[in-house]
């Protein structure tokens, strides 16, 4: 399975940077036919409430950027990456994040935007992707 994401842990704010969006979130067979994942999917098919925090399609397809403050959403139900009030906070866990990745040669440092080419000095090209 592939789905690369990276998250950083700052105090009460977990942030979360899904490298690929666009693409499902896999799942594993194991995960897949256990009784817990088969309801979901019977309730989602049949319209029902599914007592989860999340809806399938939103487990599924998640944000490019997700960002909890577990101070006072414990669960993670709601994303405030796009808040206003959390802007200054996003942006600094996204330079945290990025310089993480540039000192551990994490290879996915310029996805989904880029692509890292790594000789003769490390630089991210743009895919002009539209991501």
């Amino acid at each position: 399975m592939h789905y690369p994401m990276r998250a950083v842990q700052h105090g009460s704010l977990h942030f979360i940077h899904n490298l690929q969006n666009r693409t499902s979130f896999p799942i594993d067979q194991d995960f897949y036919v256990s009784p817990t994942f088969q309801d979901l999917l019977n309730r989602t098919q049949a319209g029902q409430p599914t007592h989860w925090n999340k809806t399938l399609r939103s487990y599924y397809y998640r944000d490019r950027w997700e960002l909890y403050d577990q101070s006072t959403d414990p669960t993670e139900s709601h994303n405030v990456a796009s808040d206003p009030r959390y802007a200054r906070v996003l942006e600094e866990l996204q330079g945290l994040l990025l310089k993480w990745q540039w000192e551990t040669s994490d290879p996915w440092v310029c996805a989904p935007d880029g692509v890292l080419e790594d000789k003769p000095v490390p630089k991210c090209w743009p895919l002009h992707n539209e991501l």
